[in-house]
């Protein structure tokens, strides 16, 4: 994996992110099989007995579940999730504070945005969200359509891909679906669905539909992910003490040893361009003296010319 500088087509506001977890931004799935079908039904005896009706989905459906794809990454953690759609307000902020207009020692200050190191982009792939009504006049939950009792049946698929930031690799693919029906008054089985929120539970079948529809694509993305290799970066070097950005809750423990390297520049393939890595040049090592919650101190045991951004690794 590639963290890349080239990240910066997303990005997002926040403290430094946990060692070891990969920094994602989650971009808006597209909806191509949000289209609405045409009615059919079937006629008996010049009395409506039974009828299907394709139903819309939700407005805002695809960035609900959008939202929902964010939520589920979050839970799963493994990765640092940027929040990409508060871009626009989160550079505002930070444009007061460089024209003057709020206090410079609270306000938000231009240049700590994180960059992701890859993006998850996606589509709805697949779409049906149904009511069958069978019966007589009893209800008439549908303009022009009068039934006894309704079957809504809803199902979801979603495609999602997981790219470098800096080269445009696909990492990793996944699809997931998910179904669900119930029986019983069309308003019950639907009233909630043009409420949704990605943290809320669906108790209809569209919400459960496309809750384990989320749920499998994810768990199918991170299955499908190479185990990435710990690493750590300098923060500073203060009279000989290397300060690392991992501590306790980054997986470091006094008496570690771990190897210091300088990132070289990296190789660019002259035929097609792409960023095929970058070579390492290893400085020296270091031992964890002490360890804090979110940083480590470090003495040096060989080597020299440590420097800030220089990555850290276990020893092979």
């Amino acid at each position: 994996m590639t963290a890349g500088g080239g990240a910066a087509a997303a990005q997002s506001v926040g403290v430094a992110p946990e060692v070891g977890k990969l920094r994602l931004a989650v971009l808006d799935l597209n909806g191509s099989a949000l289209r609405i079908q045409q009615t059919q039904g079937q006629q008996g005896g010049g009395v409506q007995t039974t009828q299907t009706v394709s139903l819309p989905p939700p407005p805002e459906f695809a960035r609900t579940l959008t939202e929902m794809v964010t939520t589920t990454l979050t839970a799963t953690g493994r990765f640092v999730v940027l929040e990409r759609q508060q871009m626009q307000a989160i550079t505002a902020e930070q444009d007061l504070n460089a024209a003057g207009r709020v206090n410079k020692e609270t306000g938000a200050a231009q240049g700590h945005i994180i960059g992701a190191q890859a993006m998850i982009t996606g589509d709805i792939t697949g779409f049906s969200y149904t009511q069958q009504s069978v019966g007589a006049n009893a209800l008439n939950v549908i303009k022009g359509l009068k039934v006894g009792a309704s079957r809504v049946s809803a199902a979801v698929v979603v495609d999602l891909r997981m790219i470098d930031a800096a080269t445009g690799e696909v990492l990793a693919s996944a699809t997931g679906n998910g179904s669900a029906s119930a029986t019983g008054v069309a308003a019950d089985l639907t009233k909630d669905d043009q409420q949704i929120s990605s943290s809320g539970t669906w108790s209809t079948p569209l919400g459960q539909a496309s809750r384990a529809a989320i749920t499998k694509v994810v768990e199918e993305l991170v299955a499908g992910m190479p185990a990435p290799r710990w690493s750590a970066k300098i923060v500073d070097v203060r009279d000989g003490v290397v300060y690392l950005n991992a501590g306790a809750d980054g997986g470091v423990s006094p008496g570690q040893v771990l190897e210091v390297y300088d990132v070289q520049a990296a190789l660019i393939d002259p035929d097609t361009g792409k960023n095929l890595g970058a070579p390492d040049k290893l400085l020296g090592e270091i031992r964890v003296d002490s360890v804090k919650a979110g940083f480590s101190a470090a003495r040096i045991v060989s080597g020299s010319g440590f420097a800030r951004n220089n990555v850290v690794r276990q020893k092979s």
